[in-house]
């Protein structure tokens, strides 16, 4: 857990001494992990950050003239720039202080009815035996019809699939992180960046003004140095990476997804929209999932996504581009993340490291949340009065909830 530990640390910005951290046990866990992780994250690199890792002291970064880039050094064992610096132009903050906005009691009702039902549905064993039975968190939505489900919540995440004829909506659920499974570990603790997927970016690469020139502004951020090759390319989507762990999870399930959800739409063509979600890890598959399926579901239908507890999942380009695809009407795309209270988990992995949320923050201000907490739309990007007024007194008892009075991932809320 060395390298959680360090990120959290370095999230509520608390100065320390290196980790004692024992690195060969860090690289015998490693090394143990199954052979099909190790072909899309290299096991080298992963070893290579733990052991710069233990180079880290806080004191040093963080009194650094710019602890971001004093960071990525650290941990690429480089001591190249950051790659942005040749092409800022003009500031792009990354946080604001933008005023809060109440919930809009339609957004509110989505997440009650369907986001925290859904998502919870997909940690219970009954849905993964293809059955629509987990007590209330089925009975939520009691004309879903489940069609398909895969994944054996180790080397593939668990997911769900299937059509809601009331609502006309083909159902997408991604269940979130089981840390009983070693491979589930590694997903969350690589991260490292990685080039955005080809079927992802190509979503991003259509969007108006999306070439790099229009936007020279935004970071890239400094751990793109343990790139294998340099950003290049005219689009800004060449320049967007993300957390590899994280897309190293999504790959391996995302040509089931895209083949189920391409039947439903056949069958039912007179769906409405294409809703996705899931809890933690899976929020952040779940958001990958909804940029690619964008590239092959018709506009003329709807890609809703909505996700609880998400740690950030890329660079401020690809923060910046899934702003963009909300923004663009044409693209009939929906997408709200849901942060409770002090949640660390959505603080994964710090803006020190390069990586940052996009727009759309839904924060509950208040612990164990109930129907009627009060809740607010955060405006921008990395929104101060919200989640990252938290930074000081984060913790992992609030991940799984109460979202508006209920848990997800709970085993005991599955019971039929």
């Amino acid at each position: 857990m060395s390298c959680l530990l360090l990120l959290a640390a370095l999230v509520t910005f608390v100065s320390a001494s290196p980790l004692p951290v024992n690195t060969e046990s860090s690289a015998r866990r490693i090394s143990s992990s199954p052979s099909n992780f190790a072909q899309s994250a290299p096991r080298p690199r992963l070893v290579k950050v733990l052991t710069n890792l233990l180079k880290v002291n806080l004191t040093n970064i963080l009194s650094a003239p710019d602890p971001a880039l004093a960071l990525g050094r650290t941990l690429s064992g480089s001591d190249l720039p950051d790659p942005v610096s040749s092409i800022t132009s003009s500031p792009n903050p990354l946080t604001n202080t933008d005023s809060p906005l109440p919930l809009p009691a339609d957004i509110r009702n989505t997440i009650i009815q369907k986001t925290t039902m859904y998502s919870g549905a997909a940690y219970c064993p009954s849905v993964e035996a293809g059955n629509w039975t987990c007590g209330m968190l089925c009975d939520a939505n009691p004309d879903f019809n489940l069609t398909s489900n895969g994944g054996d919540g180790s080397s593939k995440q668990r997911w769900f699939a299937g059509w809601n004829p009331t609502t006309k909506e083909i159902i997408v659920a991604r269940q979130g992180s089981d840390f009983s499974h070693l491979l589930t570990f590694l997903y969350v603790a690589d991260f490292l960046p990685q080039k955005l997927n080809a079927e992802a970016a190509k979503t991003f690469s259509r969007l108006p003004n999306s070439s790099r020139a229009s936007s020279p502004q935004i970071p890239v951020g400094p751990l793109t140095n343990n790139l294998s090759s340099p950003l290049t390319g005219p689009s800004l989507a060449d320049y967007a990476v993300v957390n590899m762990g994280f897309q190293s999870a999504w790959s391996q399930t995302y040509s089931d997804i895209k083949t189920q959800v391409q039947a439903l739409l056949e069958a039912h063509p007179d769906a409405f929209r294409v809703f996705v979600t899931g809890h933690s890890l899976g929020a952040t598959i779940a958001v990958l999932d909804g940029i690619a399926l964008r590239n092959v579901v018709p506009t003329s239908v709807q890609v809703e996504v909505s996700v609880t507890g998400q740690p950030r999942v890329g660079n401020p380009v690809f923060a910046a581009l899934l702003d963009q695809l909300v923004q663009t009407p044409a693209e009939n795309f929906v997408y709200h993340r849901i942060t409770n209270h002090a949640d660390i988990f959505p603080h994964l992995f710090p803006l020190i490291t390069g990586y940052q949320h996009s727009s759309n923050e839904i924060w509950i201000p208040t612990a164990n949340s109930n129907f009627s907490t009060p809740a607010v739309l955060c405006p921008g990007k990395e929104n101060q009065n919200c989640a990252l007024s938290q930074v000081l007194s984060l913790t992992m008892t609030e991940h799984a909830g109460p979202y508006f009075g209920h848990y997800v991932g709970v085993p005991a809320d599955c019971r039929a």
